[in-house]
């Protein structure tokens, strides 16, 4: 037996195995990433030791090495090697990418979740998979088309309707860039609603109010591209698919006339008259900070001319 098994066991510590599922379902309340273990933030590493039960003894405990280039003694917790060694395994299993590879992706040292990964995380979890499309989690698939969908040189004549979408099938590869179109716009307007501002996640840490909006919706075989999408809560989300407002070119908001029509005991809140108060005329919508993800103009005028106008 190895000097490392030889002190697991001693500290009763659990087998790698169980150390997998508990990290698996804690990365996904970290939304599918985590920065590499040893790096100084013992955060994630207490927080999965919580959820394992372990004892001050089990955290603290110090093994030994020596590093022989430099000819010294080297100290380091027992529970932190445990934990490298239950995500090496998961990486095996192709459940995580590893530090290095997520590096090239994102310029940063982190253990993500693969597809394969968020499935055994969400059957871990005991939430059902097909709810893995609301997520707010990465996986390294899905970073990788997001990435493609940031980096996209803007388009002058841009057409944001697929017309071959129409006969396409549903498959794997578009599943993951409809997540991906999600991850993008959600992040590129850093999780709120461009227009009431409304920013708030589920008590779990799993969920995000707010949408990613098609401009050109998926009915009318709207692009999954950064330029077709916005961010919107679920209210102005389903006012703006139905037309009670759309965009100007300089980013404003024109209301629909037809709000003059409603009933005045419709569309409220309490006293809160949510249809006209929630949704202010010619006001600017907020925007990504870089301009080349800004919603594209054909987009835009796409909505005026097909939504808007149904409602008036």
């Amino acid at each position: 037996m190895s000097y490392e098994s030889r002190i697991f066991k001693q500290l009763s510590l659990p087998r790698r195995e169980e150390v997998i599922r508990v990290l698996l379902a804690s990365l996904l309340k970290h939304q599918g990433r985590v920065k590499e273990f040893g790096s100084g933030d013992q955060e994630f590493s207490n927080e999965v030791a919580d959820l394992l039960g372990l004892s001050t003894s089990q955290r603290s405990f110090l093994m030994e090495t020596i590093v022989r280039k430099e000819g010294r003694l080297k100290t380091f917790p027992a529970w932190n090697r445990l934990l490298f060694r239950a995500a090496d395994l998961a990486a095996k299993q192709k459940l995580l990418a590893r530090p290095k590879e997520t590096l090239k992706l994102t310029g940063r040292r982190e253990w993500m979740l693969t597809e394969k990964g968020i499935d055994e995380a969400l059957r871990v979890s005991k939430i059902p998979l097909v709810h893995k499309h609301q997520l707010t989690v990465t996986t390294y698939e899905v970073q990788k088309i997001q990435n493609k969908l940031e980096k996209a040189e803007r388009v002058k004549n841009y057409n944001p309707v697929d017309t071959a979408k129409k006969s396409r099938m549903v498959t794997t590869e578009s599943l993951i860039r409809s997540r991906s179109f999600r991850q993008a716009i959600v992040q590129a307007y850093d999780y709120t609603c461009c227009v009431c501002g409304l920013k708030i996640e589920s008590p779990d840490s799993l969920l995000w109010e707010v949408e990613a909006a098609h401009i050109v919706p998926h009915r009318f075989y709207g692009k999954d591209d950064i330029w077709n999408g916005i961010a919107l809560c679920r209210f102005h989300h389903w006012s703006f698919d139905v037309g009670w407002f759309t965009l100007r070119n300089d980013f404003t908001i024109e209301i629909n006339g037809g709000i003059n029509n409603v009933p005045v005991d419709h569309g409220l809140m309490g006293s809160l008259d949510v249809l006209r108060q929630a949704i202010e005329p010619n006001q600017p919508i907020r925007l990504p900070k870089r301009t080349s993800i800004f919603p594209h103009e054909n987009s835009i005028s796409w909505h005026r001319k097909n939504i808007f106008i149904y409602s008036q």
